[in-house]
């Protein structure tokens, strides 16, 4: 199993809930790879907790299906299958779709200001070579930030729980898709900063597709 960096003490209220974001974030990272052998005991000393939040976070990890538990052998990370990568994929079309839409519809000057800063941001940190992962945190708060363009809430909660297997799925790739998707991105932005509702949906469902 990969070392988990820099693994500070948590000392928070709940703990179970720590515990299970701080695992989450290192599977998504990939810092906990696919196929991983995750140790209850190591994993508890490296977050300088007792083993009983790390064992509720790994069930819950397991039910929400990022790890697997498998009995007498312990608890592994999975690897995304094709199955899930297509339903991930189906789901984020429509929800991103119909997001880009209303965001179009509703976007304030301030609103588009945000979404073409955060494009301005990222193409400055990619002359620049930044590291992937910092290239995927701007992907992440570009589409969160359409999101709440689009101000409508069960779409913003759909959204963020798709942004995390988003994550997940593309950390390998962020460095060899990154120009593209960011002219996408910044062609997403200007449509809805335009008011062009339909174009700036189809121009999200092309960008969801190419990926």
């Amino acid at each position: 199993m990969t070392q988990v960096p820099g693994a500070d003490h948590i000392h928070a209220v709940p703990l179970r809930e720590h515990v299970y974001g701080r695992l989450q974030e290192l599977l998504i990272s990939r810092t906990l790879a696919p196929g991983d052998h995750l140790v209850e005991e190591r994993l508890a000393a490296e977050l300088g907790v007792s083993r009983g939040p790390v064992r509720e976070a790994l069930q819950r990890l397991h039910r929400d299906g990022w790890i697997t538990l498998r009995p007498r052998h312990g608890a592994f990370v999975n690897q995304p299958t094709r199955q899930q990568v297509e339903e991930f994929f189906e789901a984020r079309a429509l929800v991103e779709r119909s997001a880009a839409e209303l965001a179009a519809q509703r976007c304030t000057p301030e609103d588009a200001a945000a979404l073409l800063a955060i494009c301005d941001e990222a193409d400055a940190d990619w002359a620049r070579g930044v590291p992937t992962q910092q290239m995927a945190g701007h992907t992440a708060r570009f589409h969160r930030t359409v999101l709440l363009c689009a101000r409508n809430h069960l779409l913003l909660e759909f959204g963020e729980q798709l942004s995390q297997r988003s994550r997940w799925f593309f950390a390998p790739l962020v460095g060899s898709i990154a120009p593209r998707a960011w002219a996408e991105h910044r062609e997403v932005a200007e449509l809805i900063a335009a008011g062009r509702a339909e174009e700036a949906a189809a121009a999200m469902r092309r960008h969801v597709e190419t990926s």
